[in-house]
């Protein structure tokens, strides 16, 4: 994954993160229930054994109520779905895929991770998306979209990705322009980098791994203003400095790579931009899925799901 991204993207990523090691249980457990629980071994320590049965019932313990609740959303949110005769296209996947994958370096390694980290594979990925396509559409169906708004919506979404690049940047911060300019000097004496941001830098967070800051959208707001004002005059390789900063600190900026936007992959259609605006009045889908459980009379049988 990329690093250098702000603490709202950083927050959806995590909320997805839990969401995908919840159904990476959920399809553990299924698979695992369908091959019959007969008590084979699945790993082995020490020649001591761990059986089918034994992995179940811990995966049970950890994530059984969540997962309990969660099939009987999918089961409830797909009954409305059919009621509703909401049908979710290809394009519509395709799309929540590719939200995903944008804070990633390529598909290949989105999926690549999804695969090694939580043991889903894409056609696990796209039943994901199809359900929370199937429950938006469902909290949305009601509200009224224009063209209009659908036409603002894209525009401003095209805009957005069309001014999108991503700067790999390196920094050394100090409190002073004289420490400032002698970084600069050490660095056009032949100095690492790195080894000048290690040694001068009042950045603790960056000083210790060379200054890096990973990877950063042009428009991140917890950069500084002037800072990311010359990046984005800066050429891969450009060292510039020093740079006056607003909090009385100056900088000097290393530009280890850039990347350009790539528009095409992050279009989107009418369908999924229509369901953007809607979400934004619509109820919270927590609360769709609660009453959808209602709804269709879904109740647990047993008192203590885990066991």
């Amino acid at each position: 994954m990329t690093k250098g991204r702000s603490p709202l993207w950083t927050a959806v990523m995590v909320l997805v993160i839990v969401i995908i090691m919840l159904l990476g249980a959920f399809w553990v457990i299924r698979a695992v229930q369908h091959s019959g629980g007969d008590g084979a071994a699945v790993a082995v320590v020490n020649n001591q054994e761990i059986s089918e049965d034994q992995w179940v019932a811990e995966l049970k313990k950890r994530y059984g109520q969540e997962i309990l609740t969660q099939m009987m959303n999918r089961k409830a949110v797909q009954l409305e779905a059919q009621t509703l005769h909401i049908e979710v296209s290809q394009q519509e996947i395709d799309d929540s895929l590719q939200e995903q994958i944008s804070g990633y370096d390529s598909p290949a390694a989105f999926y690549k991770e999804m695969n090694s980290q939580f043991g889903l594979s894409q056609q696990d990925l796209q039943n994901e998306a199809t359900y929370q396509i199937q429950l938006e559409k469902i909290a949305t169906a009601s509200i009224n979209v224009t063209d209009a708004q659908i036409d603002s919506y894209l525009q401003q979404h095209e805009q957005q990705n069309s001014q999108q690049r991503q700067y790999e940047l390196a920094w050394i911060k100090t409190d002073s322009e004289d420490q400032a300019n002698e970084a600069v000097q050490r660095i056009e004496n032949g100095e690492d980098f790195g080894d000048v941001a290690k040694q001068l830098s009042i950045d603790s967070f960056s000083a210790s791994n060379g200054g890096e800051l990973g990877w950063i959208d042009d428009d991140d707001p917890f950069q500084p203003a002037e800072m990311m004002k010359v990046v984005k005059t800066m050429n891969k390789g450009d060292i510039v400095g020093p740079i006056k900063l607003d909090d009385s600190g100056y900088a000097v900026v290393q530009m280890l790579d850039i990347r350009l936007p790539q528009t095409s992959k992050l279009e989107i259609s009418r369908d999924t931009a229509r369901r953007k605006i809607a979400l934004e009045r619509a109820r919270p889908l927590t609360e769709v899925e609660q009453q959808l459980r209602k709804k269709y009379n879904a109740y647990i049988l047993s008192a203590n799901p885990q066991e």
